[in-house]
């Protein structure tokens, strides 16, 4: 390989061409001159006459073979990495060099650097960077290498932008009220992360999509559950909006009282539906019939306790009730389970 130095000046995205009328390559030291003038004159902020005039004080610093300046095209990528490569070669060729000192002027020409390898000897690297905007210019990198992570990763892109777009069609929606909904949203978000729900919640997210696909009358199920569930939501806030109270406990148990059977009926509905999907299998439906004789027991439960908690006069007669009631329907669905099952 040849012992000749090449300093090499690299405008990847072709500022040169676009802003003076001279086109690359660009070989010797007054020509570079010639250049780095004419651009500085056309765009006194564009970097990449400092970059040229970089190159040619590295020229002048020792005895270097010649000073180049090679030009891709204003759309950076494939085409301009071509034309970037054939006037390598060209100067290499021209100059006889057989090893180089790049100059660049930021991380997106730095991307040269193995095109650069395959063809000669790389001496140095030396990236030049206006003062001023040093910092700024890594923390748009930083910031530019960072959206790409998250537009390529779906999870990611859920997050940072998903989440948002609900916000923004929340507050569009239903103005002020749209941010509780976003709380709302978000609390449940964490309940299912913080909790490792994500499995079960994938599960049933997957069943729902394929009651879609393949049973659509379990879906129209589905809707109505969820729709059912939605007004319990509304039912229960009404309820603890109507008896304002500042403790904890006594708003949950407003809530429960007035939305729990809604509930338990949105909970029976889509039983009723994931009984249609698995139906002939007698087990798994005796398994569904379980589910709901356990949330059947937990709503007659909860309904009592709530009733308790905001009138404590009435007392625990009624709630003692509940209980035996509750277990009455869970041991009998236990036994039938065993039975048919």
């Amino acid at each position: 390989m040849s012992e000749k130095v090449l300093v090499l000046a690299v405008d990847r995205d072709d500022d040169v061409g676009r802003k003076t009328d001279y086109s690359g390559p660009i070989v010797g030291r007054e020509k570079n001159l010639e250049v780095a003038n004419a651009l500085a004159l056309s765009d006194p902020e564009d970097s990449d006459s400092n970059t040229i005039f970089q190159a040619v004080q590295i020229y002048d610093s020792r005895d270097y073979a010649e000073v180049a300046t090679i030009t891709g095209r204003s759309h950076v990528g494939v085409e301009s990495d071509e034309e970037l490569t054939d006037q390598l070669k060209q100067v290499l060729d021209e100059t006889g060099a057989g090893r180089v000192v790049i100059v660049v002027d930021g991380t997106e020409d730095e991307q040269i650097l193995p095109i650069v390898q395959s063809h000669a000897e790389i001496v140095s690297v030396k990236r030049v960077i206006m003062k001023q905007s040093e910092r700024l210019e890594g923390m748009y990198y930083q910031v530019n290498e960072f959206f790409k992570e998250v537009v390529s990763d779906p999870k990611m892109g859920r997050v940072f932008f998903g989440f948002p777009a609900l916000v923004l069609i929340f507050y569009s929606i239903f103005g002020v009220t749209g941010w509780r909904i976003t709380l709302g949203v978000l609390g449940i978000y964490l309940l299912i992360r913080g909790f490792h729900l994500d499995e079960p919640v994938g599960k049933v997210y997957e069943e729902i999509q394929t009651s879609f696909t393949a049973r659509r009358v379990t879906f129209f199920f589905y809707v109505v559950s969820i729709a059912i569930a939605a007004i319990a939501f509304n039912s229960g806030y009404n309820v603890v909006q109507s008896e304002p109270t500042a403790d904890l406990i006594e708003s949950s148990a407003a809530f429960l009282g007035g939305s729990i059977y809604l509930f338990f009926i949105a909970f029976l509905v889509s039983m009723v539906g994931r009984s249609i999907l698995v139906f002939p299998d007698r087990s798994k439906i005796m398994r569904h019939s379980t589910y709901t004789a356990f949330f059947l027991g937990f709503t007659i439960v909860a309904s009592e306790a709530s009733r308790v908690i905001l009138r404590p006069e009435m007392g625990l007669e009624r709630f003692s009730i509940s209980i035996a009631l509750g277990l009455v329907f869970v041991s009998a669905t236990l036994s039938l389970e065993k039975i048919f099952g």
